[in-house]
């Protein structure tokens, strides 16, 4: 008999870890996999069954048919904040047989209003002046809880970034928390359960507060205090008997506050940190806090723009690197190298007499004597200084902990001055993204090919901290919308990304202007060419793009009318259905450039039949039918503009061509003639690419899509500059901002704009698993296919989808006989497409296909 099994259980799109999971909205929605024995095994129906904390049934929903296992609703009773809910979730196989429930797993709906707070008031500290990076504050308070506490939630934020701590002890491991929105529109909190942590007795919370993305330095023009003139605290301690007795725990005067041995944090220039004004025992209870001042009160709850639990996984410490090699450049220098770029921090353990200072100064890439590069950094300081409290024979341990770098290599200085041996520092990288884990591997025969994609993964993991940046480095480090949607393909086959879209979205939406223009930076903390195309269109692109993968109607749903408003106003700014050059990034450092009206004009056509599509999903006929005739509208008019009698694009740029093909523009008896006026542009220009952000994510898919595959093969493989494989060629360990960021033959290019870990040029990972692997996915079907190029093979990924484990690998044996197989997970519709174009239906299990 078939086995059946439930994995990989998600409410609200986050991982169900084992820990208590704290939910936005009663809104609740589950989410499961399948695991089977059988290849014939799938899923008939499913049951969930949830219990309150006081072991009161709340919901049964019985046996219900279908194959439904995402985005399944709450049907039971309603819920209000404070309600714990623990649930199990069992399936049926079709012929009704059920599967073991599985684990069980909890949530709790977080805060949803002001009256939820009971009286916790914002407070801060009044001694700093915050034109310029301050001493960190330091909060603490003390409480007695009484026997037979049942249960105890914190609900914390700031406008700032906050670490709490309970009775000395660090309160979860969320790093820049509560991170990064509009704070004058929506503030994030945490919500932390401190049940097992509360005996009976005296206790005391402590919280550490810093400047952040509210109050630090923000963008290149340095701007302060963008959203609050200085760093604030709100928290509220909820602790609840088993005699039904509540007690709060909540800011206000009675918190005590001083500054301590962080004499300044911004997210840009670093931490300097004294550890000779450190307070042993500050947040532990019987501390002296006879010199701290009361905190001041800054303003009530009812004030506060829309407080949230936040709903995006929070940023961690996900990964350590040790260096792989200590330079020595010149005498009494040292540098770290620890061989790869990425976002993060580092922990180190210093000495010295008291008094000494060390200096930590970071760098992507190193000049030609073996210094550090930093002249890319602009205006960012990035480093950080540890002054030493002694004796010489102790080492603490030291971590930055309110900003991050980006970089590679790490040198630091202070040690040479006491002879301390380097080796002695044990110095360690701290990776830092948001929690999302990695969820496919990619591996074939080229090892530059495997390590491009290695790169798009590690730029994905430096970038997608908080929201996705487009750079960790330099002074932006922004949400660049184009970016984000452009590559949302390949990072939803990297990793989890649904819960941290949508938080980005949400950004996204309180960023459009009054006009209507979403906004080409989220938090919209400048706003630079809104409603450019490509990049004001990442609010029509990513919901459709995520409900393709995810199948999630709510992301639709929630973003539907932003949609909308996006597209009016292209439409306002329209003329005869074609969109102006002006106020567009075009495609974005492109060495051959493309008419910005045209890029518009394109996308403008794309994002209709989108707004079409989501239209139908959500079963709205008018609005489907009124956009698909608005995208046959925009397109005749980009056939009138834009090509020529014999209906080929003009001017024949590649991207022009490119966004033609890819978004259907081309009149169906042009497109072969349009094909091959791409191809001979390709081949024309060295087989090298001449494209920027937009038209690079596209051509290989499209070209693909359209057969001509030994030429999107011929592309990827391309070494000299501008191509993929020359940044790898070059010593790229992430993706380059420009193509020519760095070549040994020339030097370091335009210093103004000269990133060397920007991830939109990654989205070339996903044409490497889904066309060189052979993985066509979406929520609703898989297809395998491949291009048996030898020059790849062998050709092996693995994919960890929604539905479970997807796997496809070829091989070309000297002869040329191909191997190929593939894995299927339950509940997935999937076929295969073999060499010569017969199509196998493909049950769930494995396959041997050639």
């Amino acid at each position: 008999m078939s086995i059946l099994a439930v994995t990989g259980v998600q409410v609200n799109d986050r991982d169900c870890t084992g820990e208590l999971l704290f939910v936005a909205s009663p809104q609740v929605e589950f989410s499961w996999r399948i695991e089977t024995d059988s290849p014939d095994s799938r899923q008939g129906g499913y049951q969930i069954v949830a219990s309150g904390a006081d072991g009161r049934l709340l919901w049964d929903s019985g046996r219900v048919v279908g194959t439904a296992c995402r985005g399944v609703p709450w049907r039971g009773a309603g819920l209000k904040a404070g309600d714990r809910v623990s649930f199990c979730i069992r399936v049926f196989d079709r012929d009704g047989s059920p599967s073991p429930f599985s684990v069980e797993n909890t949530f709790e709906v977080a805060l949803l209003s002001p009256g939820d707070w009971h009286g916790a008031r914002w407070i801060r500290f009044a001694g700093n002046c915050c034109a310029a990076a301050a001493p960190a504050p330091h909060f603490r308070r003390e409480f007695t809880v009484g026997d037979g506490l049942r249960r105890a939630v914190l609900s914390i934020t700031a406008r700032g970034v906050f670490e709490p701590s309970l009775d000395g002890t660090r309160i979860g491991g969320d790093l820049l928390a509560p991170g990064w929105t509009d704070f004058r529109k929506q503030i994030q909190f945490l919500s932390y359960d401190l049940s097992d942590r509360l005996p009976p007795g005296r206790h005391a919370l402590g919280v550490i507060l810093a400047e952040g993305w509210c109050c630090g330095n923000l963008t290149v023009l340095r701007m302060r205090n963008v959203y609050h003139p200085h760093p604030e605290l709100l928290a509220h301690l909820e602790l609840v008997y088993r005699d039904g007795r509540r007690e709060s725990v909540v800011t206000d005067s009675g918190w005590k506050t001083a500054t301590g041995p962080i004499l300044g944090s911004d997210l840009y220039d670093g931490e300097d940190y004294d550890a000779r004004l450190e307070m042993p025992g500050w947040n532990t209870p019987g501390f002296d806090d006879g010199a701290w001042e009361a905190a001041r009160e800054s303003g009530e709850v009812a004030e506060t723009p829309w407080l949230v639990q936040k709903s995006a996984p929070p940023v961690r410490y996900m990964r350590e690197l040790k260096p792989v090699r200590l330079l020595r450049p010149k005498k009494d220098v040292c540098i770290w190298d620890f061989g790869q770029n990425f976002s993060g921090t580092f922990r180190v353990r210093p000495r010295g007499i008291p008094g000494r200072r060390y200096t930590f100064a970071t760098a992507e890439i190193l000049e030609p004597d073996g210094s550090l590069y930093t002249l890319n950094y602009r205006g960012a300081r990035s480093q950080d200084s540890y002054i030493c409290a002694g004796p010489v024979e102790q080492a603490a341990e030291y971590v930055p902990k309110f900003t991050f770098h980006g970089f590679r290599y790490l040198q630091i200085d202070g040690w040479q001055f006491d002879r301390i041996p380097p080796e002695e520092l044990d110095v360690t990288a701290l990776v830092m993204y948001s929690a999302m884990p990695d969820r496919c591997r990619f591996s074939c025969g080229d090892s530059g090919v495997n390590r491009l994609w290695l790169n798009a993964l590690w730029g994905q993991r430096s970038n997608f901290l908080e929201i996705p940046t487009d750079c960790p480095q330099r002074d932006e480090r922004l949400g660049w919308t184009g970016d984000a949607q452009i590559f949302a393909p390949a990072a939803m086959l990297n990793m989890d990304c649904l819960a941290f879209f949508r938080k980005y979205l949400r950004d996204i939406r309180d960023g459009f202007t009054p006009e209507g223009a979403a906004p080409s930076i989220a938090p919209a903390v400048l706003h630079i060419n809104d409603g450019a195309a490509g990049w004001g269109d990442a609010v029509t692109l990513l919901p459709c793009a995520l409900y393709r993968h995810y199948g999630s109607t709510a992301v639709l749903a929630e973003n539907y009318e932003a949609m909308k408003r996006a597209l009016h106003y292209q439409l306002s700014r329209s003329e005869d259905f074609v969109i102006g050059g002006e106020g567009q990034f075009g495609d974005w450092l492109a060495p051959e450039e493309t008419p910005p009206e045209l890029v518009a004009t394109a996308y403008f056509a794309h994002c209709a039949e989108n707004v079409a599509e989501a239209a139908g999903i959500l079963q709205i006929p008018g609005d489907r039918d009124h956009f698909l005739k608005l995208a046959e509208n925009v397109k005749r008019a980009f056939r009138r503009k834009f090509t020529d009698g014999a209906g080929l694009v003009r001017p024949a740029t590649q991207t022009a061509l490119v966004l033609a093909l890819s978004f259907g523009l081309a009149a169906p008896g042009a497109v072969t003639g349009n094909l091959d006026l791409l191809e001979q542009r390709i081949r024309g220009n060295g087989t090298k690419l001449s494209t920027g952000f937009l038209g690079t994510a596209l051509i290989l898919p499209t070209l693909a899509r359209f057969g001509r595959t030994r030429c999107a093969c011929d592309l990827l493989l391309q070494r000299e500059c501008p191509s993929w494989l020359f940044q790898v060629r070059q010593g790229a360990t992430t993706f380059w901002e420009r193509w020519d960021s760095f070549s040994r033959e020339k030097g370091f290019g335009d210093v103004s704009m000269n990133s060397f870990n920007h991830y939109a040029y990654g989205a070339v990972s996903e044409f490497l698993v889904s066309w060189l692997a052979g993985i066509h996915y979406r929520h609703d079907g898989l297809v395998f296919e491949i291009i048996p190029d030898r020059r790849f093979s062998p050709v092996e990924a693995v994919f960890d989808s929604p539905f479970g484990r997807i796997a496809s690998s070829w091989s070309l044996t000297p002869e040329g006989e191909l191997y190929w197989e593939a894995e299927v997970p339950p509940g997935l519709p999937a076929s295969a497409r073999l060499p010569g174009g017969r199509e196998l239906p493909l049950a769930p299990g494995r396959h041997i296909l050639c």
